[in-house]
């Protein structure tokens, strides 16, 4: 009689040559299962390779013992949370630029006007892109679209700015890695160095007179805002204009001979020489003072917040003067306020100071801003190959007495 018992032909033993805790599974990878710590069944597939798959299940089984109650389908679930909220936490470079950088830059940076407008435009291009979202091809590309009517300096001022933004991101764990690293800053060209001669100069002059003036019927307020003291004051010295707007008569000591100014563009406080020309004027608006003893009183009473708003003008009236004249008003051709400086160093230059002088005069942080008037010292050019003349001098007499030429006895 045959046993038909069924019991009988079950068998503990795997079917398969693999660890216990290992299986292949239907689709043909290698499986791993297991009991977590909250007692439940889990399988994982691994791959195709069996000896991964029993590494998985020693590492599943090690965790489970070392940490009780770990489950990794919740853990999974918490996961998913935390990615959601991160995603939803995460800021965009709108939030960041108007939110965050804007009312940091109004505390600390004196230009915060120019970068606000900067940065509306870089808002426009970025939007409600995510912060950290930001690639090198993205900044680059905003970039280069600047350039279809901007200049490449222009360009370079964007990135400039961009980058520190995203620097200040990164100090701050917004970002790891700032993508405008990748980007790589435009040539600048060198441009014209732009300076008045003297035709130049009175020509300007004259137009920045007002009628009034012209006419000899002014009042002592039209003297005080005379356009015409700013200008001499700015060729004389070569302040910014932000600088000679921001001068009060705390910072002018006449005795010395000083003019002190608190914040150059630099960051850095400077003190300027006056020449007898400078002082003859400050001491003729300082006869003109509305509050004598208050030393907060601004030097210049000028109602225009920029010199855009009346110096192109003015150049304009002045270089259509020097035409009619029959001279060359050619020169005065993009000459705008910011020239000024040029001229202060440019005459200093040709005059034969020396370029470290220059540049701390005009207060310029490196000897490189300098150096694009070095040209125009045409008497220190000179005087160097002049030097050469003596060594000539020389030759020549050693040639025609060769009895002064050194002694050669002794050498083999």
């Amino acid at each position: 009689m045959t046993d038909e018992n069924p019991l009988r032909t079950w068998s503990r033993k795997k079917k398969d040559a693999a660890p216990r805790g290992v299986f292949r599974h239907p689709s043909g990878v290698w499986a791993v299962r297991f009991f977590c710590g909250a007692a439940c069944l889990h399988k994982e597939r691994v791959g195709p390779i069996k000896s991964d798959a029993v590494r998985i299940y020693h590492e599943r089984r090690a965790r489970v013992n070392a940490e009780p109650g770990w489950c990794p389908a919740v853990e999974r679930q918490r996961a998913r949370v935390a990615a959601q909220a991160s995603k939803a936490s995460r800021m965009t470079f709108r939030q960041y630029a108007e939110q965050d950088y804007l009312p940091w830059a109004k505390l600390h940076h004196r230009g915060w006007r120019t970068e606000a407008s900067r940065i509306s435009l870089m808002v426009g291009a970025f939007g409600d892109t995510a912060l950290d979202a930001l690639t090198v091809a993205d900044v680059e590309r905003f970039l280069d679209t600047l350039l279809t009517d901007r200049s490449q300096s222009t360009r370079n001022r964007y990135r400039t700015l961009l980058h520190a933004m995203l620097n200040r991101a990164v100090r701050h764990g917004r970002l790891t890695v700032n993508p405008v690293k990748g980007v790589g800053k435009s040539r600048e060209p060198e441009g014209r160095t732009l300076y008045l001669m003297p035709d130049d100069e009175a020509a300007v002059l004259d137009a920045l007179a007002p009628e009034a003036m012209r006419t000899g019927r002014v009042t002592q307020d039209q003297r005080r805002t005379d356009l015409r003291t700013l200008f001499i004051v700015s060729v004389h010295t070569g302040l910014r204009w932000s600088e000679q707007r921001a001068l009060r008569w705390a910072d002018v000591d006449v005795l010395t001979g000083l003019i002190a100014v608190r914040y150059s563009k630099s960051g850095y406080s400077r003190q300027v020489p006056m020449n007898s020309l400078v002082r003859s004027v400050l001491l003729d608006l300082a006869s003109q003072r509305v509050r004598p003893d208050d030393p907060e009183e601004p030097v210049f009473r000028c109602s225009y917040s920029s010199a855009d708003k009346f110096f192109p003008k003015a150049v304009e009236r002045a270089r259509t003067a020097l035409v009619h004249a029959g001279k060359d008003g050619s020169r005065l051709d993009g000459y705008t306020w910011h020239c000024n400086r040029h001229t202060f160093a440019s005459r200093l230059v040709m005059a034969g100071v020396d370029l470290r002088t220059v540049q701390a005069l005009g207060g310029w942080r490196t000897l490189a801003m300098v150096q694009r008037y070095s040209h125009l010292a045409p008497a220190h050019l000179q005087e160097a190959v002049e030097r050469l003349v003596p060594i000539r001098a020389a030759v020549e007499l050693s040639r025609n007495y060769p009895e002064s030429r050194p002694s050669q006895a002794g050498v083999s």
